[in-house]
């Protein structure tokens, strides 16, 4: 990735990029349930799936399936990309 942050460019992705970062022992350990994104930020179901497909899509976070759940439910891992962008995210955040 060159120039901005890929997770950056919109407000949304970012802000749950940057939770991940905040949270990213558990993250990066044994993972988060998406179910719990939407009430530690305030955000939509629907706000939280779109920032979640942009970061799938960049492979920054993976979603795992959780045996057979109706609703399905999903543990968000840390994806091949991630650790880039949880580095960016730390540097621009130190003032780097």
């Amino acid at each position: 990735m060159t120039g901005a942050h890929r997770s950056g460019t919109d407000p949304k992705t970012l802000r749950v990029a940057q939770w991940l970062v905040e949270n990213r022992t558990e993250f990066e350990e044994q993972g988060i349930g998406e179910d719990k994104l939407a009430s530690a930020l305030g955000m939509t179901n629907t706000e939280i799936m779109e920032a979640i497909d942009h970061l799938e899509a960049r492979e920054e976070v993976v979603r795992m399936p959780q045996a057979l759940t109706t609703p399905p439910q999903f543990l968000l891992k840390a994806g091949r990309g991630w650790p880039e962008a949880r580095d960016e995210i730390m540097e621009k955040e130190s003032g780097g």
